[in-house]
């Protein structure tokens, strides 16, 4: 009963063999077009930053809205599993399951960057803690949308403002407001990560990534009752 939502998740992805392997195919068909195409290396690991943070928080948003709809979200917690235990395995599933969709993606991005050994090892775990990011706050935008068309909109809306913040589209001016934003931001690791491939700069926001993965995880954890509340509204 532990880890109910965590097995159907993984149950449901691998029984789905069309759309894992369609899911697996679009990053790695995106990465090759990109590598091989005539945009700037810059501007295409920043491409790679939004797509595999996109990925991952639309990975745990519409399914969240689509137990919602269904009323699996509803089943669940009559079977014993407390809303703070559902929300986070959901996120954790999902998480985990777009890490390894984009696995192949990242890994070739990373060939044709010609990255070394520590520079993969570096992306892949801040892509890790990207996706957990992307994740939570996935749930949080499927708790407070009505329906999939408004999902779509705040989600679209809140993760441009965030990639913005974390230097995605442009880096800001060094002691400037920016720049401060820049430095708490919840994205600026994973861009970083695969920046650095082409600059060879130290990555940066590894700390700040962190903090809102752990303060994330305890909001979504204490606010994990209301959270199942306004799904099911939603749904």
């Amino acid at each position: 009963m532990a880890i109910l939502v965590w097995g159907l998740e993984w149950r449901l992805a691998l029984s789905k063999k069309r759309e894992l392997a369609l899911r697996v195919l679009a990053p790695l068909a995106l990465v090759f077009v990109i590598a091989t195409g005539p945009l700037p290396a810059v501007a295409g690991v920043a491409t790679y930053a939004v797509f595999f943070i996109a990925f991952g928080h639309f990975g745990a948003a519409l399914p969240a809205l689509r137990d919602a709809e269904s009323g699996i979200a509803l089943r669940v917690a009559r079977a014993g599993v407390s809303p703070a235990s559902y929300l986070m395995q959901r996120v954790a599933a999902c998480s985990a399951i777009a890490l390894v969709e984009l696995l192949p993606a990242a890994l070739v991005a990373a060939a044709f960057l010609n990255a070394s050994t520590s520079e993969i090892l570096i992306s892949l775990a801040a892509l890790a803690v990207g996706i957990w990011i992307a994740s939570l706050f996935g749930v949080l935008a499927a708790a407070v949308s009505r329906s999939r068309s408004e999902l779509v909109v705040i989600c679209g809306v809140s993760l441009t403002l965030l990639f913005h913040m974390s230097g995605v589209f442009q880096s800001p001016s060094a002691g400037g407001l920016a720049a401060t934003l820049e430095s708490v931001a919840p994205f600026r690791a994973v861009h970083e990560a695969f920046a650095t491939m082409v600059a060879g700069e130290a990555v940066g926001g590894a700390a700040a990534a962190l903090v809102w993965a752990l303060a994330l995880s305890t909001v979504v954890w204490l606010l994990a009752p209301r959270l199942t509340v306004a799904l099911e509204r939603s749904g």
